[in-house]
């Protein structure tokens, strides 16, 4: 999308269009997240952790949409560079955190696991 969009984007620099260019531009990267759900929702993929509350699973899973939208909003408010930056260090930095409490939780649900299994 980045790549189809930035010749008419470089094109429209100053011109009266561009502000419209751009939230067209911003609503189809928006969508694909949206369709990403919907066809997950579909097929009945669910990509919930072994435990949790359902809070800590939105917190989970919400964190990296959280990212880009941040990301985003830095994109409209401080331009280009500054909106590439964040993104990769948001998106880089929740998908650490997300993988990382992904792991524990897997590691606690073993741990109980092993443990009923130690009783029985």
């Amino acid at each position: 999308m980045a790549l189809a969009s930035a010749p008419l984007l470089y094109g429209a620099d100053g011109a009266a269009w561009r502000p419209a260019l751009l939230v067209v531009m911003i609503a189809t990267l928006a969508a694909f997240p949206v369709m990403c759900a919907v066809r997950a929702l579909r097929m009945r993929v669910r990509a919930w952790p072994p435990r949790g509350s359902k809070g800590q699973r939105l917190l989970l899973e919400g964190l990296p949409v959280l990212a880009y939208a941040v990301a985003g909003l830095a994109f409209l408010a401080f331009g280009r560079s500054v909106g590439a930056i964040a993104l990769g260090v948001l998106a880089g930095g929740s998908l650490w955190w997300r993988e990382s409490r992904r792991n524990a939780l897997r590691s606690e649900a073993a741990a109980m696991l092993e443990a009923s299994e130690r009783t029985a």
